[in-house]
């Protein structure tokens, strides 16, 4: 089996629902890792989007079909880089050890290129930042309402690396927007972060509501994902070759839109 990692960027905000209503505040929350409660974009979502539309004998040989296994298979996307809103930069991505380890780890038992840069290790109140950032407001790094001592340089050698990674002005994005923080902060904001959404339903003939609010938890765009896929035959991997895939709940009002950043090994 061959593997290959492949990155993706949120053009727009991302609902990949649980497909079951929530109790709490918000009606419609996305699927999260129930160990971490990070938010996940489901293989299936991602599998059932590539096969859309597709028939016949070659489609039912890389995607599955009742009596035949898929050649082609997909993990589910995590979260490497979530967009939080900043104080200075418009906003930044943040990620953490916990992240970054399992990518690490991942990479080794596919055989893909490693990452090579140290594993950071921020304190609780701590971001670190590559040296040259938008990122920085006097010492400290202020995303929401949360602040952090910032730490220029800390995430050199990580940003290296994505920028590599990803490559042309893309790898601008990472220079600029990037704060490795810890484990705690991440998860705050994977919890409390996301974007929540009111929605009404309207009556075709008055305009009215019919029905509402409601609210739709949504990943932010700009964050960034990751996923593998593993298949016997190159020809596989062509399915992911498109540059745009649209995921989850509400496309209709351009929601989901996901734009392949990049693609490594195979």
């Amino acid at each position: 089996m061959k593997a290959k990692l492949v990155l993706w960027q949120a053009l727009t905000p991302v609902h990949p629902g649980t497909g079951q209503a929530s109790e709490s505040v918000v009606d419609l929350p996305v699927a999260r890792e129930k160990s971490t409660g990070f938010p996940v974009i489901p293989a299936s979502s991602l599998k059932g989007v590539l096969r859309d539309g597709r028939k016949g004998d070659e489609a039912e040989h890389i995607f599955g079909s009742e009596e035949r296994a898929a050649e082609l298979t997909l993990t589910d996307a995590r979260i490497l880089l979530l967009a939080v809103r900043s104080h200075m930069g418009t906003f930044a991505l943040i990620t953490s050890p916990t992240v970054l380890g399992r990518l690490r780890r991942d990479l080794e038992v596919l055989g893909l290129p490693p990452l090579k840069a140290p594993l950071p290790s921020p304190g609780q109140a701590q971001a670190l930042l590559p040296k040259e950032t938008g990122l920085v407001c006097g010492e400290q790094v202020s995303l929401e309402d949360l602040d952090l001592e910032a730490i220029p340089g800390g995430a050199e050698d990580l940003v290296q690396e994505l920028a590599r990674w990803v490559g042309g002005e893309e790898a601008e994005l990472f220079r600029r927007h990037l704060a490795v923080v810890s484990d705690e902060v991440f998860g705050f904001f994977c919890e409390m972060g996301l974007e929540v959404i009111p929605r009404v339903r309207l009556k075709a003939e008055s305009k009215t509501v019919e029905e509402g609010p409601w609210y739709e938890e949504a990943i932010p765009a700009e964050s960034v994902f990751y996923c593998f896929a593993l298949a016997p035959r190159e020809e596989a991997f062509q399915e992911l070759d498109r540059p745009y895939l649209q995921v989850g709940g509400q496309g209709s009002v351009g929601r989901g839109l996901l734009r392949r950043l990049a693609s490594l090994g195979g």
